[in-house]
């Protein structure tokens, strides 16, 4: 996706920022007493690649399925060299194993949403394959269930089965559980139910107030029908509610993300979009493209508001940290007009 900011290209185009490598916040490695496997994916949801490779390299014994997959799934993030053809030959080494099954559906839509059309509808049918496959192999699963039931409702053309969906969507809202509602507002969108949608995701933002992925999804359903200031003040409601871990991690950044893309567009107040930013900024791990993204509509954002010594202070920061020229030519742009006179 670059995991994070990949629903970013609905809003706009992003700014590709030549960085070879995520720059941590977190330590280089994790100490052998200390590793586990759920902190290591812990951090690759934040995006921390080097703490993760470090760690797995310095390792000296062979690694294992998940310690493959994360790799694997870095290659990807960075979009390195035949990965998408690594991802593939791993998928098929491990059809039966669900977890491989369920990244590889992830990671396959990454590589669409990094490609051209005429190559995207081929490659969100590996998505659906992996995805669904997840589902049937962890049949209990309510995430599998959640996302496989999201895969079936792509076009046809793309791999989907609309008629797939829906069995599995009414199967999940008899066990109530917060992925149920989601898988809901997936279909509802789908089938565009419009007045219907708009009632369902009001009134599940509320139910759910403190569920990030509900809140965020929410806000997304209501966003698709043209409700955009309920959209904003929902994206808002979960970027500022902390932020999570694991896959929830990246609805959390993409609602603080949008927050500050409605406030820019004054869909949103701006002191609610510089809070958005701000929350985002502290809460990031690594300095990589998609914080120095988010830096930089801090930054516009504060010389909106007229906080001049803030933006001043954030475009420094962007100045020292960016090696992309169209960014630092703009941040120095900023900076000369702040500080005249």
């Amino acid at each position: 996706m670059k995991i994070n900011h990949a629903v970013k290209a609905a809003f706009l185009t992003a700014s590709l920022i030549t960085l070879s490598m995520s720059q941590p916040i977190f330590a280089e490695t994790i100490s052998k007493p200390a590793f586990k496997q759920q902190e290591l994916e812990k951090r690759y949801y934040v995006r921390d690649y080097q703490t993760i490779r470090s760690t797995l390299h310095a390792l000296d014994r062979p690694l294992n399925t998940d310690e493959q997959l994360l790799l694997l799934a870095i290659r990807v993030q960075l979009d390195e060299d035949d990965a998408d053809d690594a991802l593939e030959a791993f998928t098929k080494t491990h059809s039966n194993n669900a977890k491989v099954q369920y990244w590889a559906g992830n990671l396959w839509q990454t590589i669409a949403k990094n490609s051209n059309m005429f190559s995207k509808m081929s490659i969100y049918s590996h998505y659906v394959k992996a995805m669904t496959q997840a589902a049937k192999l962890e049949p209990t699963n309510a995430r599998y269930q959640m996302e496989a039931a999201k895969a079936y409702g792509q076009p046809s053309m793309m791999g989907g089965d609309s008629e797939q969906q829906q069995p599995i969507v009414a199967m999940l809202l008899k066990g109530n559980t917060p992925y149920a509602h989601i898988a809901y507002m997936d279909l509802l969108q789908n089938t565009q139910q419009e007045s219907k949608a708009i009632k369902y995701a009001s009134d599940i933002a509320q139910q759910y107030k403190n569920n990030v992925e509900i809140v965020e999804r929410a806000a997304q359903l209501l966003w698709t029908f043209d409700k955009v200031t309920q959209a904003g003040e929902l994206f808002y409601q979960a970027c500022m509610l902390p932020a999570p871990s694991y896959e929830a991690y990246t609805k959390w950044d993409a609602a603080c993300w949008y927050s500050t893309m409605f406030s820019k567009e004054e869909r949103l107040a701006i002191e609610k979009g510089i809070a958005a930013s701000t929350h985002l900024l502290s809460e990031s791990a690594v300095k990589d493209e998609d914080y120095l993204e988010s830096l930089q509509q801090y930054a516009q954002l504060l010389v909106k508001a007229e906080q001049n010594t803030k933006a001043i202070s954030a475009y420094k920061e962007l100045l020292t940290l960016t090696t992309d020229k169209s960014m630092k030519r703009n941040a120095q742009k900023a900076l000369k007009k702040l500080t005249k006179g």
